[in-house]
């Protein structure tokens, strides 16, 4: 599911830059992006991190190789390259690629761990923050909302800690903390019937057989 970023645009070079260029590029941007000249601005925080590890891998010969050769595999197969940007647009946009994909797959065949740590992959900290930073309530939602309709076939121990990341991004919204509520409750129920189902069956083989037996 993950896109392999473009760490040449990201440091905003062509794929044939020195590692002098890499270096100029790198202290240019780190600048620009630094948390402390942007008054803790979450956004400049994840750009700040994407410009450091598009430096840490290119600024590495053996680490730059491995990187072309993986460029070069994605290239091959047809897929695109990824700035992976941090914004409200590009989140949702993850969240709707993620709930296609879950949509798409038989449930026995969906792992559960993997949806787990893409998500929040998605929703770190700096990334929830940047969301209420931006204060766009209905991005937030759909956000919410589209996340909701993905973990829906995980069992609650994956369930949970994702809906707990949720209620961050909620933060005071009614009507976002309603929706996710909801989405619990309807869990727990069933959870519990999974639980009991077979118990209810058992109940009811006994009673068939017992009225069997005594007709």
């Amino acid at each position: 599911m993950n896109q392999v970023k473009d760490y040449y645009k990201i440091l905003e070079l062509p794929t044939t830059a020195s590692l002098q260029d890499i270096r100029r590029s790198f202290r240019r941007l780190a600048q620009q992006y630094h948390p402390d000249k942007n008054n803790g601005s979450h956004l400049a925080a994840a750009q700040f991190r994407e410009v450091q590890e598009a430096y840490q891998t290119l600024s590495d010969p053996k680490k730059r190789e491995a990187y072309h050769y993986q460029r070069w595999y994605v290239r091959s197969t047809g897929k695109s390259f990824t700035r992976a940007p941090l914004t409200p647009a590009h989140i949702l946009q993850e969240c709707r690629h993620l709930q296609q994909y879950v949509a798409s797959m038989n449930t026995f065949h969906l792992r559960y761990d993997a949806v787990s740590l893409h998500i929040r992959e998605l929703l770190t900290e700096n990334a929830i923050g940047m969301l209420q930073e931006q204060k766009d309530v209905t991005v937030n939602r759909a956000i919410i909302q589209s996340l909701l309709t993905s973990i829906e076939p995980l069992p609650r121990k994956f369930f949970m800690p994702i809906a707990d990341l949720l209620f961050q991004l909620a933060g005071d919204d009614a009507t976002a903390l309603a929706t996710i509520e909801q989405a619990i409750s309807s869990k727990k129920q069933y959870h519990i019937w999974e639980k009991y189902k077979w118990v209810l069956m058992l109940v009811i083989t006994a009673l068939i057989c017992w009225f069997i037996y005594h007709l």
